[in-house]
């Protein structure tokens, strides 16, 4: 301490300089030769310190020296502290307001119990729910742990209180909780009950919260599976389509395909009964696409149909997509 005041004699008068040079009212609008002194005032006051420095004693040079270097580490290190921290804060997720707001009554309970049963009982209140639990959401698994703990500081503080809330019930409505607080002359004691309350409010807002966006979910799963469903579908009637106009049968077979899924959906049993046994009722046979036999000798007959129809039902059934 003796060698720093070598180079400061007196903290009270550096102080008045400081003050002195940061009071100093320049003028708004220098004018070129105000700004070129300025500028030659700041040379000569640079001029001056480093001719102040060298005058030093080699003793005084090394503390100067060592002193500066302190200042330089001091704030590096307060740089890459502050750059740190704010590298975490970015990556730190946000907890939801009802999360939020849960956490803080839950930090104000248990710090409230914790210090009562220090200074009653000696030992502190120890709590299995961890804040960070609450990212990146409330859960129930986690409102049990925190109702565990909840129940466990209401005994103890039963425990220490017997008079005041000893029989006080614990399923009190919130306003009566409240206006019991207001009776109560500790404040910690008054602390961890509203905090009490107001963890019942929270976890019960956390749960709501969570059913919603469960119901959501569920909702959103149901419509994902009901899509990829739809695409199945149609995957399979466009297989079928194509199947059956391979074999250029004289039926529409877009049609007939299509209103068999489309049935299929109410009496897929049914449906695929129809589908192997009498495929026209999907679709009827086109008689104008029936190749006459014996080189058109023979006409065509409704008994063609009949053989074609059976044919398509035969070749559906006998399909494997």
């Amino acid at each position: 301490m003796a060698e720093k005041k070598d180079i400061l004699d007196d903290d009270d008068d550096f102080e008045k300089l400081l003050n002195n040079f940061i009071n100093t009212k320049l003028d708004d609008e220098p004018n070129d030769s105000a700004a070129q002194n300025a500028d030659d005032d700041d040379d000569d006051d640079d001029d001056d310190l480093e001719a102040a420095f060298k005058s030093l004693s080699p003793e005084g040079q090394k503390i100067n020296q060592a002193v500066s270097g302190e200042l330089d580490a001091d704030i590096a290190e307060s740089i890459a502290a502050a750059k740190e921290a704010a590298i975490e804060q970015e990556n730190q997720p946000n907890l939801g307001t009802d999360e939020s707001e849960l956490a803080q009554a839950f930090l104000n309970f248990q710090s409230s119990v914790n210090k009562l049963s220090v200074e009653k009982l000696h030992h502190k209140f120890i709590c299995e729910f961890k804040i960070d639990a609450l990212y990146p959401n409330y859960k129930p698994s986690i409102g049990r742990i925190l109702s565990e703990d909840l129940i466990n500081g209401w005994l103890l503080l039963c425990r220490m209180f017997p008079q005041e809330i000893g029989t006080f019930s614990p399923a009190s409505t919130d306003e009566e909780f409240l206006n019991f607080a207001e009776k109560l002359t500790n404040q910690d004691l008054q602390l961890a009950v509203i905090s009490y309350v107001e963890i019942l409010i929270d976890m019960e807002s956390c749960e709501l919260s969570y059913q919603a966006k469960l119901v959501k979910y569920r909702e959103a799963h149901v419509k994902k599976i009901m899509y990829e469903e739809y695409l199945a579908r149609k995957e399979r009637q466009r297989k079928f389509t194509e199947a059956l106009q391979e074999r250029n049968f004289p039926v529409d077979a877009d049609r007939l395909i299509s209103n068999y899924f489309r049935v299929a959906q109410k009496d897929i049993d049914g449906a695929y009964k129809v589908l192997t046994t009498n495929p026209a009722t999907f679709a009827p046979i086109d008689f104008s696409k029936i190749k006459p036999r014996l080189f058109g000798l023979i006409k065509v007959t409704p008994k063609d149909g009949v053989r074609i129809n059976t044919a398509i039902g035969k070749f559906l059934k006998n399909l494997k997509i």
